[in-house]
Order: structure tokens, then C-alpha cells, then sequence
């Protein structure tokens, strides 16, 4: 004959479940803070490369926009080059360039 389980042997079996599941879940949550706060660190010094990033891009454009104002475009170039061309043929300059 099997020997019978008390009520309390029973409370007990299951309390001792209870308190398993519970010391596992808590070591379960400490590995995830853990993950967690790894990729908080790893989040803050993206965020620091992209702040870096964002003032050299900012420098990049000012420095672009300054570059714009310098620019002769192509069209204004070859008709200064024909207007002068067409002076020094009007003058009788010889500038070697045909």
C-alpha cells in the first residue's frame, strides 16, 4: 500500500514549486537587467557617435554653402572665355588660344 500524502506534505510539495519557479524567474529577470543595461550602454555611445556626427555633417554644409559662393558654373565660364575672345579679336590680340 502506498503511503497517503497529507494535506500539509502537499501545501509543502507545492510552496517548494512555488518558491523554484520564483527564485528562477528572479534569476531569469537579473539576466535580462543585466542584457539590458549592457545595451543601454551600448545605445548611449551611439548616441554620442551620432551627436559627433551631426556637428561634422553641420560643419560639412556650412563649408559647401561657403564653397557655393566661389563656384563659376560652367555656362557663366565659357561665355566670360567667348566675350574675351571676341575683345581680342575686336583689339587685334593675339592670345594663342583658338
Amino acid at each position: 500500500m502506498e503511503p497517503k500524502t497529507s494535506i500539509d506534505d502537499l501545501a509543502t510539495m507545492v510552496q517548494k514549486g512555488f518558491v523554484t519557479a520564483a527564485e528562477e524567474n528572479g534569476r531569469r529577470f537579473d539576466g535580462i537587467e543585466k542584457r539590458l543595461d549592457g545595451i543601454d550602454g551600448r545605445l548611449d555611445g551611439i548616441d554620442g557617435r551620432l551627436d559627433r556626427m551631426d556637428a561634422r555633417l553641420g560643419r560639412l554644409e556650412t563649408d559647401v554653402n561657403e564653397l557655393r559662393k566661389e563656384i563659376v558654373y560652367r555656362q557663366e565660364f565659357e561665355d566670360a572665355l567667348a566675350r574675351i575672345k571676341y575683345m581680342e579679336r575686336k583689339l587685334g590680340i593675339e592670345s594663342g588660344v583658338e
